[in-house]
């Protein structure tokens, strides 16, 4: 995502249906179409909260606990912010600031935000930060689980951090993936970048049984063998073995570059992701329980040579292509959005919208089994110079549906009919 501001060599980046059991139900996508199609809406972007500003929001998220409230990510301050969903609110309350130091390069920080599907009876929410701990360990993703204030709603408890999830040690600042989600089945989703640097230098991509370059997928609600979650029963290394051998028993699929950002739609529960490309090519992904997206001998729909020569494809699963790619020329960081379900724009409905962090471009499509049928259409026109475009860090929904923007103005921006 974020390493595009400053892409040394072209190499950093910022950086999905949950199938039923198994890969025979994972949908293999053709190329969208080069030609957007009729039907897709043309909007704008407006600002959303005029009465609110943030410090590089990165993450957006709700409680489903009726309270009304959202919350929001700022990247390198490690605080996370309250506000009532209402137009014109200028309350902005901390919930909560982060007790530890963290890594502040370019694409580290405090990334992810999730609230426990049941946060309305146990207060549990989890964040996802760039941990920075005493040697040997200078560089590490963490997953933490925190509670709120029993005698505050709007403040977290700081002392109650329980660390659940702590990566390998991370030798680079970038590809951090970062993002965290529940999925329709109550598991908690962590996407986590090739490790960083350029051409996947250790080789990550087609490695199964490290973390990297991976979706993982736990329950932090049944700790098991020592460890601070269980392993779902359907997650490949436990679903079949032998056919996924050598699969840490975390990773839900593979061969994912860098996923800044991902989301379930809420009516039909299908996992999307952005995923950030290296040189010429960023991509949109259906995700599947045990598919390999190709990273890092593809690039989308395009040999990747660089890597070619190191490894091969993992055998456990075809190689499934992205559902939608754009080329450099238009866009350099893909941000992952969401299919929108809200009643402001019923044209839009059952569009997945996505954008680009350096350009601010917003594109959206339409969906059926696995292929774009309408779309991959541009929904805004990107101002010219000396206009400056929206640096896209996140998208994000309320608990109505409704789609948020934010951006590294500072504002959180929402689409709109165009005038």
């Amino acid at each position: 995502m974020l390493a595009r501001i400053s892409r040394p060599a072209r190499s950093a980046g910022l950086a999905v249906c949950l199938a039923a059991a198994g890969l025979a139900t994972a949908r293999a996508a053709e190329p969208a179409p080069a030609t957007p199609r009729a039907g897709l809406p043309d909007l704008a972007t407006e600002v959303a909260f005029p009465n609110l500003t943030f410090d590089r929001p990165v993450a957006f998220a709700y409680p489903d606990d009726g309270s009304k409230l959202l919350f929001v990510n700022e990247q390198h301050q490690g605080k996370v912010w309250s506000f009532p969903d209402d137009r014109q609110t200028g309350d902005k309350q901390l919930f909560l600031q982060l007790p530890d130091e963290m890594n502040g390069g370019n694409e580290e920080g405090l990334l992810g935000l999730a609230f426990h599907p049941k946060y309305k009876e146990n207060g549990q929410f989890f964040v996802y930060y760039s941990a920075k701990d005493a040697a040997p360990h200078p560089r590490r993703s963490v997953v933490s689980r925190f509670r709120v204030s029993k005698d505050d709603p709007r403040k977290a408890d700081p002392k109650s951090e329980e660390r659940i999830w702590v990566s390998a040690d991370d030798p680079y600042e970038n590809h951090n993936g970062g993002h965290i989600a529940f999925g329709p089945d109550g598991f908690l989703y962590i996407t986590l970048g090739d490790s960083g640097a350029a051409n996947d230098p250790l080789t990550t991509g087609q490695n199964p049984g490290d973390w990297f370059g991976s979706i993982l997928r736990v329950d932090v609600d049944r700790p098991a063998d020592g460890k601070a979650y269980g392993i779902p029963a359907d997650n490949p290394a436990l679903r079949d073995p032998t056919r996924f051998k050598g699969w840490a028993p975390e990773v839900y699929a593979i061969g994912l570059r860098n996923v800044w950002k991902f989301s379930f739609d809420r009516a039909n529960g299908t996992l999307w992701a952005g995923d950030v490309g290296q040189n010429i090519w960023e991509m949109v992904h259906i995700i599947a329980n045990g598919g390999n997206y190709g990273w890092s001998l593809w690039e989308a729909n395009h040999p990747f040579r660089e890597s070619s020569r190191k490894q091969k494809a993992d055998p456990a699963s075809k190689l499934s292509r992205p559902i939608a790619e754009y080329k450099h020329d238009v866009g350099v960081s893909i941000t992952g959005g969401f299919v929108y379900r809200g009643k402001r724009l019923p044209q839009l409905d059952g569009v997945y919208v996505y954008g680009d962090y350096q350009t601010g471009r917003i594109w959206g499509l339409r969906e059926r089994d696995g292929k774009a049928v309408e779309g991959p259409k541009e929904l805004i026109q990107v101002p010219k110079a000396p206009g400056k475009p929206l640096n896209i860090a996140s998208f994000g929904e309320d608990a109505e549906g409704e789609l948020y923007i934010l951006a590294f103005d500072g504002k959180i921006h929402w689409l709109a009919r165009r005038q």
